[in-house]
């Protein structure tokens, strides 16, 4: 079985490759999702910031298992369990209040509810399973491997085999999750964006370009023509792994550009210009287009494009 690290909110697991979202709602104070294989619903994910210092991780489990009992009754009746140990492991979320469970109707589950201090978050893990099926190894790596401090830089976050790693101070503004596209928009106040899309399959939305010397740029060029309009851009390409990628690096144009000299560039530079900066790779071997895009005032938006375009490994 193969493995990947799964991100969302701030909260890391480990999960096996097949399983994907099939629900999501809610932001990073407060949400859910799920995720499932082929045949079934395999984990759920809910968060919640507490509202007491010290919060009744037994009160918020009875409100969790009416959810349950109404979502999946259709399996027959369903009996709970409380205080189960389900790690042994002394470092296992230390630090934090941790309440394992389980329940039982249609289909199984095994589940956490724990309270982190720090985040002040109160995050429930329920993995489920078939009732015959030996999932405990699965159970166990999971468990073991959920944590909801990650990166104290990076927040990383995980859809379709898609993974991002962005600063922790960029807040999830917008997601889109379709078959052809995916979209991940994060902001931080109100002039600093990062973006992050895929599109696929490359072959098909490159191919009515293929009579122009570079298809990926006039791609862009056409789908982005509003995004791009009044910057102006130096463009850069290069190739890594075999994957060509194109650096669009723009500032907004202003109306006194062409003037040789005048006491308004003083304001110009006290004032920095709107920096816009793209890069753009075809992925051959998942035959798949990434764009990333950073928005912000400061030379280092460059650089912040560049970071979060290597977290992303596309193959």
């Amino acid at each position: 079985m193969d493995w990947t690290l799964f991100g969302w909110a701030g909260i890391q697991l480990e999960i096996p490759k097949t399983w994907e979202i099939s629900g999501i709602s809610g932001d990073e104070k407060n949400g859910y999702l799920r995720l499932d294989d082929d045949e079934i619903p395999r984990l759920e994910l809910k968060w919640a910031k507490a509202k007491k210092k010290k919060p009744d991780l037994h009160k918020t489990l009875d409100e969790y298992f009416k959810l349950v009992r109404k979502n999946y009754k259709r399996g027959g009746n369903v009996s709970f369990r409380r205080n189960v140990e389900h790690v042994k492991d002394e470092d296992f979320l230390k630090g934090n209040t941790v309440l394992g469970f389980s329940w039982k109707g249609g289909i199984r589950a095994n589940g956490i509810i724990f309270h982190n201090p720090t985040t002040k978050r109160i995050t429930i893990v329920q993995v489920m399973g078939r009732i015959k099926e030996n999932w405990r190894p699965i159970v166990h790596r999971i468990f073991r491997s959920v944590s909801d401090k990650g990166d104290p830089n990076h927040t990383i976050w995980s859809a379709y085999g898609l993974k991002l790693a962005v600063p922790n101070n960029y807040k999830l503004e917008k997601q889109k999750l379709l078959s052809g596209y995916l979209l991940f928009a994060f902001t931080r106040g109100k002039t600093k964006k990062i973006s992050v899309e895929r599109y696929g399959p490359a072959e098909v939305l490159l191919n009515e370009y293929n009579s122009e010397p570079n298809q990926l740029e006039t791609w862009f060029r056409s789908r982005y023509a509003k995004a791009i309009r009044g910057y102006g851009f130096d463009v850069k390409q290069n190739e890594e792994n075999e994957d060509k990628r194109i650096y669009f690096l723009g500032q907004q144009t202003r109306m006194y550009d062409s003037i040789p000299f005048s006491p308004v560039l003083v304001l110009d530079k006290i004032r920095k210009r709107v920096r816009l900066t793209f890069i753009i790779w075809h992925c051959l071997h998942s035959n798949r287009i990434y764009v990333v895009q950073t928005i912000g005032r400061n030379e280092d938006s460059e650089l912040l494009a560049q970071q979060v375009a290597e977290s992303i490994h596309c193959h």
